[in-house]
């Protein structure tokens, strides 16, 4: 028996994380007031694209108690440019990581998470409508479920280029 085998059969397999469990995990400890959040996992795991939904994702503002003018479309235009500028910094954050050669953290759904909460205080208090809570979980689980794969990828590569039994071989 060689050293190289000895020492492969000695060592203990690295550990797999269950990126999918983690990321519903963590999306309903966030969001533990909203009992449909795991719903809105499955919805959200076939779904290629983020849409604004005006009805369900955008909320008027009250001025001193009543709902202020009907909003506009360059108010919606405002809040789509906001959701797009929000898709993009995860998806950039995301391809650094890539690009560092890092294993997936569960921090990482937490970056995602807070990318959205501060996006959503981008909006100006000129504008006469804001996002609803409905909109925070929404696209929060979205890009939580397109990161997942990614990050199933990335920690995929991280294991096949630290895995001492692999490198030894």
């Amino acid at each position: 028996m060689t050293w190289v085998t000895e020492v492969a059969s000695n060592a203990p397999p690295l550990e797999e994380v269950d990126i999918d469990v983690e990321i519903e995990n963590v999306l309903l400890k966030h969001f533990k007031k909203r009992s449909n959040v795991a719903d809105r996992n499955l919805k959200f795991s076939k779904q290629t694209t983020f849409s604004l939904d005006e009805k369900k994702h955008i909320s008027q503002k009250k001025v001193w108690g009543f709902v202020s003018l009907r909003f506009g479309e360059s108010d919606l235009s405002s809040l789509q440019h906001i959701t797009e500028h929000i898709i993009r910094r995860v998806k950039e954050n995301i391809d650094q990581k890539v690009k560092d050669k890092m294993d997936y953290s569960h921090t990482f759904i937490h970056e995602i998470l807070n990318e959205v909460q501060e996006g959503m205080k981008t909006v100006p208090s000129s504008e006469k409508c804001h996002f609803t809570k409905d909109y925070e979980i929404d696209l929060s689980v979205y890009l939580c479920r397109m990161a997942a794969a990614r990050f199933k990828d990335m920690h995929t590569a991280f294991r096949k280029a630290n895995d001492p039994v692999i490198y030894l071989q």
